[in-house]
């Protein structure tokens, strides 16, 4: 059974989903990936039209061949083959296109909304065939608002002894802001560590900055966004908590933030309708039991031991992990060609995904659940 429906108009999930024999008895097994691609703009330099895909000897070229639509074909096309070759399946099998990762849209949310869930995820974005979990990255608004307006010729009442005109400039104001998570930032860089992981990749960006409303007034409001990454054991409530209390303590120490201190919005469904986003953090468990099959699948289709690591990016995973799917990140694709100007990925690693894939599908769909209790 298929299961579709519009995320936003005319922009749809779908999900298929192939009910096994035995469902109750053996394991299920959820494959993702999301069907938009980077951005095209004009005057790049591709070879051809970037959404024709051009087949070399070695390679397939086009939007979106590393990241991720040939992982998502390959995936596909490993369940067409079981299918013709007649095997059926104890084990449910659920394979989702999604939409909007690369804008921080609600594709996979929604269908962790929508209830779908198995005992094992792989969601088959860039990886270059490497098992991996990721951080997590939020994104959020500051914003300091004076309760009055002002005069741009009153400033000399402000900020001169005796000038009787208690206010502030709410830009000014922010740079405090600016300056107190530059030391957060550092002081996560020098107390946290994660394994696989350069320290110090657990960053806050002040991305952008609006403020003021015309020269002739004193800035009464001024809004930050930054985009926050934190590391694959750390939640992003307890990062957004971590800031807020911060900037709070900051603006204690300020004589007009206490009385007007700064005000936060995170995340969003959305970077195009919300302007913010948040990818939880994924963390792998190299003991799972669909862990431990995936290697030995990989290792039986390559002859190469499967590497075990954490992505320097972020997937819709972290969303699966956030409902308690155990998932991993694995897929063909190299993250230096995804988004890049005539984007590649090579064909023989596509090939030994797909095989990979067959039998993971296929073996993980006819391994028994575990008992518990």
């Amino acid at each position: 059974m298929t299961d579709r429906w519009d995320v936003y108009p005319h922009d749809p999930n779908v999900v298929g989903i192939r009910k096994g024999t035995d469902s109750d008895a053996y394991q299920s097994l959820l494959i993702n990936g999301h069907i938009d691609v980077a951005q095209v703009e004009e005057g790049e330099a591709w070879i051809s039209n970037p959404f024709e895909p051009i087949l070399t000897e070695d390679k397939l070229i086009g939007r979106g061949a590393a990241d991720m639509k040939a992982g998502l074909a390959c995936a596909l096309f490993a369940i067409q083959l079981l299918t013709e070759a007649g095997i059926r399946l104890p084990g449910d099998l659920i394979f989702q296109s999604v939409i909007g990762e690369e804008v921080g849209e609600a594709g996979t949310l929604e269908c962790c909304e929508r209830g779908y869930t198995a005992d094992f995820a792989i969601v088959v974005d860039t990886s270059d065939l490497h098992i991996q979990g990721q951080g997590g990255v939020i994104t959020g608004w500051v914003t300091i608002k004076s309760p009055t307006t002002h005069h741009d010729a009153t400033r000399r009442n402000m900020i001169h002894a005796g000038g009787g005109l208690r206010g502030a400039s709410a830009i000014e104001k922010m740079m405090k802001l600016i300056q107190g998570l530059q030391e957060l930032e550092r002081e996560w860089a020098i107390t946290k560590l994660y394994p696989g992981l350069p320290p110090g990749s657990n960053t806050i960006n002040p991305a952008v900055i609006e403020g003021g409303r015309h020269p002739a007034f004193i800035a009464d409001e001024c809004r930050l966004w930054i985009t926050v990454h934190f590391y694959p054991n750390e939640t992003h409530e307890a990062v957004v908590r971590e800031i807020e209390e911060h900037l709070l303590a900051v603006a204690q120490g300020d004589v007009w933030l206490r009385d007007h201190p700064p005000q936060f919005t995170w995340g969003g469904r959305s970077m195009i309708e919300d302007r913010g986003e948040i990818f939880p953090a994924l963390e792998v468990d190299p003991s799972h039991s669909g862990v431990r099959l995936l290697q030995e699948m990989h290792t039986g289709v390559t002859g190469e031991s499967a590497i075990v690591d954490v992505s320097p990016t972020v997937t819709d995973g972290g969303w699966l992990g956030h409902f308690g799917i155990p998932t991993v990140i694995y897929g063909p694709g190299q993250l230096r060609h995804a988004h890049a100007v005539n984007e590649e990925v090579e064909i023989e690693q596509l090939l030994r995904f797909t095989k990979v894939m067959i039998h993971m599908i296929h073996q993980w769909c006819h391994t028994k659940k575990e008992k518990t209790g």
